[in-house]
């Protein structure tokens, strides 16, 4: 058994999903788990939804035009004859948004923004049933059990593992499909499971099915040195190790979250990145205890949020004072992508989210005044060269610098 992983990107539109019969058919093993996420850019237009709705603001264009984009999808694919249930999910949706408490913004989110991988697994579904395979439609939160943890559910593995089991032995349609990102809850809410939660699901389908490979499907080539839509210099990695990937997650690169990364190294299963365009190309092969002289690797972060702080109690900055940061950013469910400590002050770096910041900001000032700097980009240069450090503190409007053996860091006033 293989296990792919369909990132929104594969599948952003009809003429995508239409690739897959072939990626299927060139690629796929006897028996195959498709893991997918929403379509495109849904995830980011259902949150706009969920923080109008949250604010009691009115949310209707949004609504009307998230659905009519998932209903020419589906018409383009199966005909304008086939969409009844994907208009009952969208109304279950646009209830779900109206019924559920709005208490608990993280409880909210979730019940709502789950909804993405369900338009995208019902698609997908159809479509390829069209096309003449065996598919099977499961339940991402009938398999996986997590806490409520709301917005990073910790899945318990054990369960999950029987669950995933017994629906292989089950159903024997050739290919399964499953939405990513999403699990349940013992009492049937859903709780998802984090940044890149998709690539964390596809991952515990892989342990739990010991597959044979598991196959990131993405919009480039492979894993490359930097991104290089950006810079056109990039070099392609064909191998890289699993702990130099944890090492790139830590510092915010997007390919694969060090969840994942942890879960494929329990049983140090093969791994690929590549492109669902060009399937001539092999990608990159993820391996364990593999190191070689990388080159230069560069992340770079936009739409980040530079905060300063300062104890209103202590002259100095205490080991407490940092745990307070700690603890409230993993409270907000913000990962910190830099933090740099000084005598009097604690400045550090999270991706911005206007909910999770205006909270984060409540909290922080009844322990520090703070000072913040918007729209600013980090970049993070992993085995940098002189050339490197000399390129990238060259400009003039560096607000916060890092250097470490291994990596540098800059945090710019503008995004690049």
């Amino acid at each position: 058994m293989n296990v792919f992983k369909l990132g929104g990107a594969s599948i952003k539109d009809a003429e995508s999903i239409k690739r897959l019969p072939e990626i299927i058919a060139e690629n796929g093993a006897d028996r195959l788990v498709l893991v997918i996420s929403a379509l495109g850019k849904t995830t980011n237009k259902i949150e706009t939804i969920v923080n109008k709705a949250y604010k009691n603001e009115d949310y209707s264009n949004e609504y009307n035009s998230l659905k009519d984009e998932h209903l020419d999808i589906l018409h383009s694919l199966v005909g304008m004859t086939c969409d009844d249930e994907l208009v009952k999910l969208f109304s279950e949706f646009d209830k779900k948004i109206s019924v559920t408490s709005k208490a608990d913004y993280d409880y909210f989110y979730d019940q709502t923004v789950s909804f993405g991988e369900m338009f995208s697994t019902l698609i997908v579904a159809k479509y390829l049933t069209l096309t003449g395979m065996d598919v099977y439609l499961a339940k991402a939160n009938d398999i996986f059990l997590a806490d409520k943890n709301w917005r990073s559910g910790n899945v318990d593995i054990v369960t999950s593992e029987k669950r995933m089991q017994q629906l292989v032995q089950n159903v024997r349609s050739r290919i399964i499909i499953i939405q990513g990102f999403i699990s349940g809850t013992s009492s049937n809410d859903i709780v998802t499971l984090g940044r890149e939660g998709s690539d964390y699901s596809a991952a515990l389908v892989a342990v739990f099915c010991n597959a044979k490979e598991l196959t990131f499907w993405k919009d480039v080539d492979g894993i490359y040195s930097t991104d290089p839509k950006i810079y056109p210099d990039a070099q392609k990695l064909d191998k890289i190790g699993y702990d130099e990937m944890v090492e790139l997650s830590y510092f915010g690169a997007k390919i694969l979250h060090k969840k994942t990364l942890s879960v494929l190294k329990t049983k140090n299963i093969v791994a690929r990145v590549r492109s669902f365009i060009n399937l001539q190309d092999s990608g990159t092969m993820l391996l364990d205890n593999f190191e070689i002289n990388y080159p230069p690797i560069k992340i770079c972060l936009k739409n980040q949020i530079l905060i300063t702080a300062e104890s209103l109690k202590n002259n100095i900055i205490l080991g407490d004072d940092v745990k307070t940061i700690y603890d409230l950013a993993a409270k907000f469910k913000m990962d910190i992508n830099m933090i740099q400590i000084s005598a009097k002050k604690i400045s550090f770096c999270v991706t911005y989210n206007e909910h999770s910041c205006e909270s984060l900001f409540d909290m922080l000032k009844q322990s520090f005044s703070i000072k913040y700097n918007r729209n600013t980009t980090l970049e993070t240069v992993r085995h940098y060269t002189p050339a490197e450090l000399k390129e990238i503190f060259s400009r003039d409007d560096m607000l916060l610098t890092q250097v470490s053996r291994t990596a540098a860091q800059v945090v710019f006033a503008m995004e690049r």
